[in-house]
């Protein structure tokens, strides 16, 4: 019996130690910028931020999940990616007509550091067991879905410049810590995050070479 516990509690110190991390593509974004200065991102949490936080989840629990929300519902605007690049470096002008296609199938991404799991199933994106009903109690975020859209520009760049087409967009983020309990001892702890991009937009940015 004593055999028995002794494992149980070396799996538990491996859960807590574990410092994976579950990212969606959010965090490959090129840029992005909080409206307020003092809100961050998970993944800039530090080794003494996690300490502070996890100081709001003291106390035992019997079952389930307990959740601290550090940053909720904050506004955000970021450049997702680069689409398109035109020099023209001769002395005529240049003349352009793109097509480009937005493909995103939903609108809400998630994140995760420490021993705390996410899932996907299609679109569909969700934290591991209870802990994605308690986020959603906390912060009351909703998924949302978006259908491909087509843009179709015009674009002329005149000698001397350069046209850049970027992804832009505004969304929403929410993070903070969690502990999940079994038996009152704490089985799994980390950090959690939610992305949520309410508008996005092509934006074409004209500027001189050199």
């Amino acid at each position: 019996m004593k055999k028995a516990m002794v494992i149980a509690v070396l799996a538990v110190v491996a859960v807590l130690a574990s410092r994976s991390v579950a990212a969606d593509t959010y965090q490959t974004y090129q840029e992005i910028v909080f409206a307020e200065e003092d809100e961050r991102l998970l993944q800039d949490f530090a080794e003494e931020d996690y300490a502070d936080y996890m100081t709001h989840l003291a106390g035992k629990k019997m079952f389930g999940w307990k959740v601290f929300v550090v940053t909720k519902g904050a506004e955000v605007e970021f450049v997702s990616e680069t689409k398109l690049k035109i020099f023209n470096n001769g002395f005529s002008t240049i003349k352009h007509d793109i097509t480009l296609e937005s493909k995103l199938e939903t609108k809400f991404q998630i994140s995760a550091t420490g021993s705390i799991g996410v899932k996907a199933k299609g679109d569909v994106k969700k934290f591991d067991g209870a802990l994605d009903a308690s986020i959603k109690t906390e912060i009351g975020y909703s998924k949302s879905e978006v259908t491909s859209e087509r843009y179709e520009f015009n674009i002329i760049v005149d000698p001397g410049t350069y046209v850049t087409i970027v992804m832009r967009g505004k969304g929403l983020v929410s993070n903070g810590v969690a502990k999940n309990f079994f038996f009152w001892i704490a089985t799994k702890q980390g950090g959690w995050e939610t992305f949520t991009v309410t508008t996005e937009y092509y934006e074409i940015i004209k500027e001189k070479i050199g």
